[in-house]
């Protein structure tokens, strides 16, 4: 469950951990051979408005995802048990020829009580997808740069921004509600300082859930082709990013230098704000 030669986040770079973490889902769990499922769970302060979000990879080439809302009053830890249970679901019903699956999580605490028999109905869950695949829980370090992960922690943002309802809160959440209140607040992060416009644009190239044509033929069947009109591949978020030969000079205009597909996504303020100006300004539909 942890990672070879793994430190504490503050006495290893981001770099190093993400890293190891790589070569380590690389080794032990080849994507040609495993079924990867990154889940994530969110709440405003750890307590209000929660989000589950998965990120599933198949080794056929296709992705999954999924982000719904967990209640108005949802901890941290209550929205990552419903993030993997919502990715025992993905998984049972997939029609994916692959019988191994790998749920990969920074939920650690989840991971303890699961271990500890604390939650049944997600050991249920667990259970049923047994019937069909070899399952592993991995835990993963947070908030350094992996790909699987940090959209998962996207799309379960994007959850949180859906409709909530007034859910039960258990003795536990309120425990974490009552600690909330004296607890000091944080900065926010750099994506909650951008514009609501801004957070959209971004949400949408991070997730992949754009009108982009890759998305709208292969996903929506709404365009023939998922195709650039320059011709070179096809149009996703890192094509428009990175490669396309139309908004090349337009990339150079913004970018001075060659900046990499994650700092324009994952970066701080700035590099999200130009990132979101570079969409505005190509005349994208997003």
């Amino acid at each position: 469950m942890t990672v070879p030669q793994i430190a504490p986040k503050d006495c290893q770079s981001d770099h190093a951990r993400r890293s190891l973490t790589l070569a380590m889902i690389a080794d032990q769990y080849p994507c040609e051979s495993w079924i990867h499922v990154y889940t994530d769970g969110s709440a405003t302060d750890a307590v209000d408005n929660g989000g589950a979000g998965v990120y599933a990879s198949f080794p056929e080439g296709h992705t999954t995802t999924t982000n719904i809302p967990t209640g108005k009053h949802c901890s941290d830890y209550s929205a990552e048990i419903q993030a993997l249970v919502q990715a025992t679901s993905i998984i049972q019903d997939s029609f994916s020829e692959c019988l191994q699956a790998v749920f990969l999580t920074d939920a650690l605490s989840v991971l303890e009580a699961l271990a500890g028999g604390k939650l049944p109905h997600l050991m249920e869950k667990l259970h049923n997808v047994e019937q069909q695949r070899r399952v592993v829980l991995q835990w993963l370090p947070a908030h350094c740069g992996i790909r699987g992960n940090e959209r998962a922690d996207k799309l379960a943002k994007l959850g949180a921004q859906g409709d909530q309802t007034d859910n039960t809160v258990s003795f536990m959440e309120k425990k974490t509600l009552i600690k909330a209140v004296f607890r000091p607040q944080k900065r926010k992060d750099d994506y909650h300082l951008l514009t609501r416009h801004e957070q959209v644009v971004l949400m949408r190239l991070c997730t992949g859930h754009n009108r982009l044509n890759a998305h709208m033929s292969q996903k929506m069947k709404l365009v023939p082709s998922p195709t650039c009109s320059c011709g070179l591949e096809d149009k996703t978020t890192e094509h428009i990013l990175q490669r396309c030969t139309i908004l090349k000079s337009l990339r150079k205009t913004m970018w001075l230098t060659a900046v990499s597909l994650h700092c324009k996504l994952y970066g701080g303020k700035e590099d999200l704000e130009k990132t979101a100006s570079f969409v505005s300004l190509s005349g994208l539909t997003i």
